[in-house]
């Protein structure tokens, strides 16, 4: 039912999707000679022929996050080209965009149908399809540079966090540390510190030696310099994308898809949480400093957060870890899962990428769905951070629905000789915050595939269902599903549950103006074109304003801000907090009537879950709600008036 692959299946993939390519251009070009095209004589052939280019490339893309090599580094840069090419030829096809205006035209579309219409018209915009010839060459162009960039960032990063190794052999050097943490970076003669995420964030938080917290932070925000070059070419053909497309600048160029309407929008809402919360903001680091009692710099922040904490509530995170085993995690988020939304999930026996992926079908009342594989663990040949990739989208193919299938990958502790991977309580949020988006891909039941699951979902609006989910990680009500100590099968106590929330809001404010920070330069830096120094330069006065602790000269944090310069979000960062509005609102809701109201549940399964993109997010949403989000609900939950 489920396509499976693995590493080996890369064998003769390029070919393969140039194949792939060429069959769907000659399909197109025939089709493009109907005299009355339709929906399903027109667009659904063409959607069956891109879905089965996405199916060949899907697996270069996804290996050479999670199973990075040499092999998958050249294969997928031998493919980006390629796919560039097909991408632009598509966009800036006159022909193919006449045959869908005439069906918009002429055929009275339902709206999934109109919705998918008006995406693909303004996809021919955004690609220069009324360009001269020679402009629509210099889209392509830069359509393929602007990839090739992409990649490159990534890899740079990738390189520069895999090549670090501090190794420590003095006791005292990791005083401190979770014995759960030391026991996954032992070594024969001591121990050995990296920039992998879980190793990084367990020294920078628990880490008493000074000087090794200020190596560790000088290395990790100092990565890759290579890619100051990367950015600034980057930048410059974004800057001349726009111009060409018929926008001022890329800030404009990328709303163009979004919900929100212009960066003065953006950048409206940006101001206001700064001017919300700044103050809160100062108070907190101001009590920071004074409980520390010396110097805060850069490197001192996680260290001194983290103390502060355990001194202000008796808060110990480490504490918890026991609680939230990542077996145990993943089993109860399901069980969450069944009660909040029926669904099920049985655990299949099915060949992946690594010995750890976790492979499950889902069905509802009955009815298989979907698929979904959890990567959770931390790997060095796998990029930081956490992530959902849509692997297929449900649709439909002559009649027949093709099920969706989803990937989530993570980077927990790894589970080591014997040692149980142990989840710090923010690795849960992270977990459901994944699933959030992945629950919003398989639970589509459009069947375009361009505007079902998380496709054709404004990218500004795609954060609401897993910050939505995330939140039900801190309930007393679902925390007791799965939350027992792994040794003892002790449940967790209610005290700890109630200090989980009483924590939650600690440096809220702090957490927020970072956000605050890393959007807003986002949005300027996007608004003019820019050289590598102008880059610092806006990153250096937006600091002006949000940050409390100087970071020092050598900090080069754009450096390694792949969200908006391999990940999607350029002129997009905002989206969390445009989200957030949502997420927090629709969080209330269910506060105000019950955690587990299965009415609101079930509205929020069919209202937004089901729709996928098919219908844009704010429509949804006052459907779903009745209301459109304000900024009060995110604020009252972070305890800031």
């Amino acid at each position: 039912m489920f396509a499976q692959y693995s590493v080996d299946i890369l064998k003769n993939k390029e070919n393969e999707i140039k194949e792939a390519i060429e069959n769907t251009k000659r399909l197109a070009n025939e089709l493009c000679r109907l005299e009355s095209p339709d929906y399903d004589s027109f667009m659904k052939p063409l959607e069956k022929a891109g879905a089965e280019i996405s199916k060949l490339f899907f697996p270069v893309g996804h290996l050479n996050s999670v199973c990075n090599s040499k092999e998958t580094q050249d294969l997928y840069a031998a493919c980006i080209p390629i796919l560039s090419d097909y991408s632009t030829w598509f966009s800036q096809n006159a022909e193919i965009m006449k045959a869908v205006k005439k069906i918009a035209e002429r055929e009275d579309l339902t709206p999934s149908r109109r919705k998918s219409v008006e995406d693909t018209l303004r996809s021919f915009r955004l690609g220069g399809v009324d360009l001269p010839e020679d402009k629509k060459q210099r889209v392509k162009e830069i359509s393929l540079a602007l990839s090739e960039l992409g990649n490159a960032f990534f890899q740079n990063l990738l390189n520069a966090t895999a090549a670090f190794e501090l190794e420590i052999t003095d006791p005292a050097d990791v005083e401190g540390m979770p014995e759960s943490d030391l026991a996954g970076i032992k070594t024969e003669k001591g121990w050995k510190l990296t920039l992998q995420m879980p190793v990084y964030i367990a020294y920078m938080t628990h880490g008493r030696n000074r000087e090794i917290r200020e190596t560790l932070y000088k290395a990790y925000c100092t990565r890759a310099p290579e890619n100051g070059q990367v950015i600034e070419n980057t930048m410059r053909l974004r800057h001349e994308l726009a111009q060409l497309t018929g926008f001022n600048n890329y800030a404009e160029y990328s709303l163009a898809s979004k919900d929100a309407d212009s960066p003065a929008d953006v950048l409206n809402l940006l101001n206001t949480l700064l001017e919300r919360v700044k103050g809160h903001a100062e108070k907190e680091i101001e009590e920071l400093k004074n409980f520390f009692g010396q110097e805060l710099e850069a490197h001192d922040f996680m260290f001194a957060s983290e103390q502060y904490k355990k001194h202000l509530f008796g808060f110990d995170e480490e504490l918890y870890r026991p609680y939230f085993e990542k077996n145990n995690v993943t089993d109860g988020m399901i069980r969450f899962l069944g009660r909040m939304f029926s669904l099920e999930f049985v655990k299949k026996n099915e060949p992946a990428w690594h010995e750890s992926v976790a492979v499950y079908d889902i069905s509802r009342n009955g009815k298989e769905f979907a698929r979904i594989y959890m990567d959770l663990e931390a790997r060095k040949e796998k990029r930081d951070g956490a992530w959902m990739n849509d692997w297929i989208t449900r649709h439909t193919e002559d009649g027949t629905v093709v099920p969706a299938t989803a990937i989530i990958a993570a980077n927990f502790p790894a589970s080591k000789d014997g040692h149980p991977s142990l989840l710090r309580h923010r690795d849960v949020v992270t977990l459901f915050h994944e699933m959030g988006h992945a629950l919003h891909h398989l639970c589509s039941e459009v069947d375009e595939a361009d505007v079902s699951g998380i496709n054709g979902v404004e990218w500004d609006a795609v954060e609401f269902p897993s910050q939505f989910l995330e939140l039900f990680a801190y309930e007393e009500d679902v925390l007791s599903i799965f939350a027992r100590h792994f040794r003892t099968g002790e449940t967790i106590p209610a005290e700890m549950v109630d200090k989980l929330k009483e924590v939650r809001n600690y440096h809220a404010a702090l957490t927020i103006i970072r956000q605050v920070e890393f959007a807003t330069f986002d949005m300027l830096i996007h608004q003019k074109l820019c050289t590598e120094a102008d880059v610092q330069e806006i990153l250096d006065k937006v600091r002006e304003k949000t940050s409390l602790i100087k970071p020092p000269a050598y900090n080069r944090f754009q450096n390694g801000f792949s969200h908006i310069f391999s990940g999607g979000y350029a002129a997009g960062y905002y989206s969390y907090k445009w989200a957030e509005r949502m997420s927090a609102d629709a969080f209330m809701e269910f506060k105000k009537q019950g955690i587990f109201n299965q009415e609101l549940a079930e509205r929020y399964f069919n209202i937004i879950l089901k729709n996928g993109g098919s219908r844009k997010a704010m429509e949804l949403y006052r459907d779903f709600i009745g209301r459109e989000p304000g900024i009060e609900g995110m604020l009252e939950l972070e305890g800031i008036k």
